[in-house]
């Protein structure tokens, strides 16, 4: 290592372009070979696998990722701009890293792929190595840390996580600053809150959990599910402060996008012998059982499968349907209904599908996709209530041509009889009304 040269920023070369993380970061799906040789356990169990592996990088996912990537070099380049500004921090007796940092939350709706992203960005941040100062001392350059808060966790969990060792609070965190200062950390990560919100006392000790990731001085971010941000927007002004300036919302994707199709169509190519969808026709109809929630649809394509293959058949978008209105995918499907009634009184009874920190829905605002998917029920009830004769009437019907507007009789003009004034016709309208009684 030269004067000049700073590996702490030179590691994140290259990957502050969108095109080499889409590269770094997608998992393609992996064709499952000859899976009608498979019994059904064994088959269920590899789409299952193979499904939850695929990783598709939409423009938004690609959106976060980059910024983080900026945050983490940018905080390199603060702290480590030379290799004798590192020497002469590491030795000092306190860290030099900042007291804290604004923490950057990622939040949407469950199954959205919160989680896989967070994945994504371990897979994108550079490997750890050492890096040698120039009295000879070899330094660990480790890039980011990542925990998974649990149950149990406390704020002392947290550090004693991060650290790999035991202390009290206030030991822990100080050798936690000098610790990443030293090492080099960019960025530190917490998910998996959602398994700490579940007692009364969730709401101070997960403000503390975040808080006491803030005070190690380096960037973070913390995944939080839409119900824990409904419990930080009760907290104190000063902890809402800090814990929801940067909040960032993972959105389903649409069913009109290019990254809607082409994750379709990822997980079509995971069986293709099987899945005979068409992620280009059936995109919106998939979108209108799924909400676009990735969890939802690597659901609906396990049992749809599940029902298929056991018979020998294929899963094509009937067989979907199927799924839908299954009992293995009633909790999703009532998740998917419920979101287009998300105004009213019913809003404030599902905090879990809407993110706080969005401007009010208001009721006279137009659902689209509530009157779509009302306008397709309609539908299906009708047909559902006709007979067997009448469906071959309505059939009948809606193929005869229709009549050519040559043989129709021109249009007439047809004139009005003069009316008599108001008055006048009120009281002979009166007098024939009184005559009747």
């Amino acid at each position: 290592m030269t004067t000049n040269e700073s590996p702490w920023v030179s590691r994140f070369s290259g990957l502050i372009n969108r095109e080499t993380i889409r590269e770094r970061v997608e998992l393609r799906p992996e064709p499952i070979l000859n899976i009608g040789d498979m019994c059904p356990s064994e088959a269920n169990d590899r789409i299952k696998k193979a499904l939850a592996r695929v990783f598709y990088p939409s423009d938004e996912c690609l959106d976060f990722l980059l910024q983080w990537m900026r945050i983490a070099r940018f905080h390199s380049l603060e702290m480590y701009a030379t290799p004798r500004v590192f020497v002469e921090g590491v030795y000092r007796r306190e860290s030099p890293l900042p007291e804290s940092c604004f923490p950057l939350c990622l939040t949407g709706l469950a199954g959205t792929g919160k989680s896989a992203l967070v994945g994504a960005l371990e897979r994108l941040m550079p490997k750890p190595s050492t890096v040698t100062a120039t009295d000879g001392t070899e330094f660990p350059l480790v890039s980011y840390r990542a925990i998974a808060v649990r149950i149990c966790s406390t704020p002392r969990d947290i550090l004693t996580q991060f650290a790999q060792r035991e202390g009290g609070g206030r030991v822990l965190s100080e050798f936690l600053r000098r610790l990443a200062y030293r090492d080099g950390w960019a960025l530190v990560l917490q998910d998996e809150f959602q398994f700490a919100t579940q007692s009364e006392k969730a709401n101070t000790r997960v403000t503390q959990m975040i808080l006491a990731m803030c005070y190690i001085g380096v960037p973070a971010v913390y995944v939080a599910n839409y119900s824990l941000l409904h419990k930080l927007k009760l907290r104190n002004q000063e902890e809402k402060d800090r814990l929801l300036q940067y909040v960032e919302i993972l959105h389903p994707d649409d069913h009109t996008s290019d990254d809607w199709r082409t994750l379709l169509r990822w997980y079509r190519d995971v069986a293709p012998d099987v899945f005979i969808f068409d992620p280009e026709g059936d995109a919106e109809a998939i979108h209108r059982l799924t909400a676009g929630v990735k969890r939802h649809v690597v659901s609906l394509l396990k049992i749809g499968f599940e029902k298929a293959f056991s018979k020998g058949e294929i899963v094509d978008y009937p067989v979907l349907e199927k799924a839908y209105k299954s009992r293995k995918y009633a909790t999703f499907r009532d998740t998917v209904e419920a979101l287009p009634k998300l105004h009213g009184p019913f809003r404030n009874s599902r905090k879990d599908l809407w993110c706080p920190i969005d401007a009010v829905v208001e009721p006279s605002e137009d659902h689209d996709w509530e009157r779509q998917r009302q306008r397709c029920a309609d539908a299906k009830a009708l047909d559902a209530s006709m007979t067997v004769d009448e469906r071959k009437a309505l059939t009948s019907l809606s193929k005869k041509p229709v009549a050519s507007s040559a043989k129709q009789s021109e249009a007439r003009v047809a004139f009005m009889r003069t009316m008599k004034a108001d008055a006048e016709q009120l009281r002979e309208n009166d007098t024939w009304f009184l005559d009747k009684l």
